[in-house]
């Protein structure tokens, strides 16, 4: 579903909707929604890594309430949220945890380590080729759903050239990216070339994404950050997995839409997939040539808890990830991440089901109680 349909409510009959809800109960482990989640209240300070409660209805009971990966580069090993990251044979350059370097701080003061590493060699997948971290799982009985969010940007001192082929994001049959088939998000050669260029965000088709997609559209999308310009973005990924024609891909950049696909997403054999942020780059054997990931959030259900900075998920700008630790249908307790967000700032808690219906945001102050023990009058989520 687009996310202006499922971040306000949907558009769907009801009867529909009933349909994709009991697949995500067979298959997420998810109960159906029968209406758009409501947050009604939340207990605890919104302190950084503080503990709240979250009370409401229509959230749906969540088999797992932690997602597949949370990483703020807390751990000592990048191995312990992971199943690899590369390059992982290139000393020096090899991603895994850095304190800020190269002039390049975090996304915001919350983190004080990030993911890095350096497309310094062109030796191979591993060597140069691919900086990118992933996860590998069994492949669950299809149609299933990926959320994935994450900040990335590249090096100020980025070597450009050739046609600029930059990935951002890799779905793969097997244990590693680009292992055997898969499809990858990527920016559209030949840019960005520069500093200043423009960029614009492309999907990888035929691997099995159609081209034109099942709309029509072709491969080329929406208007993406340079990643080069000097700036973290935030992107995020839902995907509806399905050997089908009624799959899609959606990717948002700093919450904007920015990528619709809809089609075949997994036609691929084996038990195996992988999810993998980052990627290939064109521009290999350049140590200048780093790329830089935060606060990565990946989980096998479209089911999670933001803060954002708008009532409407839709029109927020500012999002970031919370992190559960319990959820069923009428209370979901969480890890608070205020990221960007600033003590004292007024922030909107949202719950997504497991359909992508979002609840409308409840007003609350980060670093403090709830401002507001509903959503503010005006906001529709029918």
């Amino acid at each position: 579903m687009p996310r202006e349909q499922v971040r306000h409510a949907p558009r769907f009959p009801r009867s529909l909707l009933c349909v994709v809800s009991n697949c995500a109960v067979l298959l997420l482990g998810a109960a159906p929604a029968l209406s758009a989640p409501s947050v009604q209240s939340e207990s605890g300070a919104l302190d950084h890594n503080g503990t709240v409660t979250i009370t409401g209805s229509g959230f749906g009971a969540k088999a797992v309430a932690a997602p597949l990966v949370w990483d703020n580069a807390t751990s000592k090993s990048i191995h312990d949220k992971w199943s690899g990251a590369w390059p992982d044979a290139l000393p020096g350059y090899n991603t895994q945890y850095y304190s800020p370097m190269r002039g390049i701080d975090p996304p915001h003061p919350r983190d004080t380590r990030y993911i890095a590493g350096a497309h310094a060699a062109n030796t191979g997948a591993n060597t140069g080729y691919a900086v990118t971290v992933f996860k590998a799982i069994p492949v669950p009985a299809l149609p299933y759903y990926i959320y994935a969010s994450w900040y990335q940007r590249a090096d100020d001192q980025w070597h450009f050239g050739g046609d600029n082929n930059f990935k951002t994001f890799d779905y793969s049959e097997g244990g590693n990216p680009y292992a055997h088939g898969s499809w990858y998000t990527n920016y559209g050669p030949p840019n960005p070339g520069s500093t200043t260029d423009g960029a614009q965000w492309t999907l990888e088709a035929g691997t099995p994404l159609k081209n034109p997609d099942a709309n029509g559209h072709n491969v080329w999308w929406g208007k993406a950050v340079n990643p080069m310009a000097g700036e973290w973005s935030k992107v995020e990924i839902m995907v509806k997995v399905t050997d089908q024609s009624d799959g899609y891909i959606h990717v948002y950049e700093n919450g904007q839409k920015v990528v619709d696909y809809a089609g075949l997403t997994d036609d691929y054999g084996g038990s195996t997939r992988t999810i993998a942020v980052g990627g290939y780059a064109r521009m290999q054997g350049y140590t200048t040539n780093w790329r830089y990931f935060d606060d990565v959030y990946v989980d096998t259900t479209l089911q999670h808890v933001v803060l954002a900075d708008k009532p409407i998920l839709s029109e927020a700008t500012v999002i970031e990830a919370q992190v559960p630790t319990a959820w069923n249908d009428g209370s979901i307790t969480a890890t608070i991440n205020l990221g960007r967000f600033t003590q004292g700032q007024t922030a909107y808690l949202i719950v997504v089901d497991a359909t992508g219906t979002a609840s409308a945001g409840l007003a609350v102050t980060a670093g403090g109680t709830a401002a507001m023990p509903s959503p503010p009058l005006g906001v529709a989520v029918q």
